[in-house]
């Protein structure tokens, strides 16, 4: 008998643990937020697609993109529906250009945010913005 209230006390204790670490991992799920950083090739191929998305674009070797990134963080936490992708350009040797030529505009300032609707181009915003800018972008 005792064999069996001590197997059951291992057995309630586990049982405990595991749900404490499934709530963890829920209230994480639900709190946490990241940019969806995709490729320039991802990109590329949702413009192709002609998706409706929003995009910034930016260097991770940039100060301004990462304090802006943390902008778009914080609307995230308070938006979840809404998605921002990302795009690194640190490797790209002349991002003007290439932020010209994909979405054929005059300005290719680092970081962009750009509002593309089926595949083409329909706002576009130069530098950091504020919270309540990113904000009217959803609109």
């Amino acid at each position: 008998m005792e064999l069996i209230k001590k197997i059951w006390k291992e057995i309630s204790v586990f049982g405990l643990v595991l749900v404490v670490f499934i709530g963890l991992y829920a209230y994480r799920q639900v709190t946490h937020v990241e940019l969806s950083t995709i490729t320039q090739d991802k990109l590329e191929e949702k413009i192709k697609d002609k998706d409706s998305f929003v995009v910034v674009l930016g260097s991770d070797s940039d100060t301004t993109t990462s304090s802006y990134k943390e902008i778009c963080l914080d609307y995230m936490e308070k938006n979840r529906g809404d998605t921002i992708y990302y795009v690194d350009l640190t490797d790209e040797s002349d991002p003007t250009a290439y932020i010209q030529e994909t979405f054929d505009t005059d300005d290719g300032t680092v970081p962009s945010t750009i509002v593309v609707e089926k595949g083409k181009l329909k706002k576009q915003k130069t530098g950091a913005l504020t919270y309540y800018r990113i904000a009217e972008l959803f609109k």
